[in-house]
């Protein structure tokens, strides 16, 4: 009878020490899950569905991505993006690269799940909710990972 109280004892601590190691192995705290969840509803409770940002993100990716762009978002999905510098409009082919707010919350949350991302840093915008910072951080020995995205000037179309 002993062993069986024993036991039945131990399992319970088995389990929360388990699930602790494995929410310290998230690259998102379980307080950084709560402010992306704070963060997101507030974004979904904006006052307008049709909306332009700025972004820019640094990583090995298509150099198009590098340079500060304006995004605009209708219905849901990209319908132009212009790059800052030079007023150029990209073209439909080189349009599916940028994302919508919506895609950047659910690709931080995809990110947080990755084995190769040792860390998640965002940080998001006080009145609105949208992310303003994403920076991915691999882990040791991971060569060309990490991005750092930077969004900003979120605002209804008009």
């Amino acid at each position: 009878m002993a062993f069986n109280m024993s036991r039945l004892t131990l399992t319970p601590i088995l389990s929360f020490v388990a699930g602790s190691a494995l929410a310290c192995a998230s690259p998102l705290s379980p307080g950084e899950s709560r402010a992306l969840d704070e963060a997101q509803a507030r974004w979904a409770a904006r006052t307008f569905q049709s909306y332009s940002f700025e972004t820019r993100i640094g990583c090995f990716c298509p150099p198009i991505l590098n340079e500060w762009s304006r995004v605009e978002v209708v219905n849901g999905s990209v319908t132009r993006v212009v790059l800052l510098e030079s007023g150029t409009e990209v073209s439909p082919e080189e349009r599916v690269y940028f994302r919508t707010v919506e895609q950047v919350f659910d690709d931080i949350r995809a990110a947080s799940r990755h084995e190769w991302v040792k860390d998640v840093v965002v940080r998001f915008d006080p009145e609105l909710g949208y992310p303003t910072l994403i920076r991915l951080v691999p882990e040791e020995g991971i060569l060309d990972a990490g991005s750092e995205q930077h969004l900003r000037n979120a605002a209804a179309l008009p």
